[in-house]
């Protein structure tokens, strides 16, 4: 007769899987370290699915320290890398912000010097008298100098002007406080007198 002692279940070895423990553990390690969710989520998913798999019996128990701590180490990291990159992300919008906010007041504050200069030209147009080729005490027939028209800060116009007061128009390259349009400044001027208004 055939010795059936081979057949009996306590003498059967179960096959096992190799586990990943360590690669997982070194995942978990690096995580923490450098790109955070690019390592933590693989050694997360790879360490849950292994962690199953221990506790089935497929992969040795020896595989579990390793595998448990690594897992745990890419849970960590992935956290603390997402909020990395967000520290990181809202970092560059208020740089980005502040250098938006920063070039407009600087494009204003260049319009409103340009702006006072032709201020002081009319003002010295009012104070001529007609032979002298000024107003003789009026504003009407002020015109802006054609070099001083445009400048680096922007372009500058005039309101109707009347014989009492002028308004000059400075329109700038920057966006202005609407993010639509860009920044302007109105100087109302006047004999002894000069009024700044923000516009945009």
């Amino acid at each position: 007769m055939q010795n059936l002692k081979d057949s009996d279940p306590n003498n059967l070895k179960i096959s096992q899987e190799e586990g990943r423990g360590t690669l997982i553990l070194v995942f978990g390690i690096l995580s923490l370290f450098l790109i955070g969710p690019i390592l933590g989520i693989p050694a997360w998913i790879m360490g849950h699915k292994d962690i199953k798999k221990i506790n089935r019996g497929s992969i040795s128990k020896s595989a579990k320290t390793p595998t448990k701590i690594g897992m745990t180490l890419g849970i960590v990291g992935t956290f603390i890398g997402l909020l990395a990159w967000i520290v990181f992300i809202s970092g560059v919008l208020v740089g980005i912000s502040t250098f938006n906010d920063a070039a407009k007041e600087a494009n204003r504050d260049g319009l409103m010097a340009d702006a006072a200069n032709l201020a002081a030209f009319s003002q010295v147009y009012y104070s001529k008298d007609k032979e002298e080729k000024g107003g003789g005490n009026s504003f009407i027939g002020f015109e802006i100098p054609r070099p001083l028209s445009e400048s680096s800060n922007g372009t500058f116009s005039l309101d109707t002007p009347t014989d009492s007061s002028i308004s000059i128009i400075g329109v700038g390259k920057e966006l202005g406080n609407d993010n639509e349009k860009t920044v302007s400044i109105k100087i109302l001027v006047k004999p002894e007198s000069i009024k700044k208004t923000i516009i945009n």
